[in-house]
């Protein structure tokens, strides 16, 4: 008999490390429903926050951000080419970007 398939509860993504003094600090801005399709293509673990999301849509790609429990305010990065994104997504995972 099989082992049931893993609920999405199960995956708790990856944390991104605390920016260290030196980081850059990213230009959050409100989200302002440019794209109404959007695809989120990575995430960090909702146990700790902020919580990021690499998103794609429109043909451009952005992260956004949840700063505090509850999720009801979300923040987003400019939205640039997708290889400048996951630069920038991986300087945020890294403590390099905040």
């Amino acid at each position: 008999m099989k082992p049931p398939p893993p609920s999405h509860f199960d995956y708790h993504g990856v944390h991104a490390v605390a920016p260290h003094d030196r980081a850059f600090r990213v230009r959050w801005s409100v989200a302002d429903g440019r794209s109404t399709l959007v695809r989120v293509r990575e995430h960090t673990c909702m146990c700790t926050y902020p919580v990021y999301e690499l998103c794609s849509g429109g043909g451009l790609s952005f992260i956004r951000q949840y700063p505090f429990e509850g999720l009801d305010e979300m923040r987003e990065s400019p939205w640039m080419r997708a290889q400048v994104t996951r630069e920038l997504w991986m300087r945020i995972l890294t403590g390099q970007a905040w």
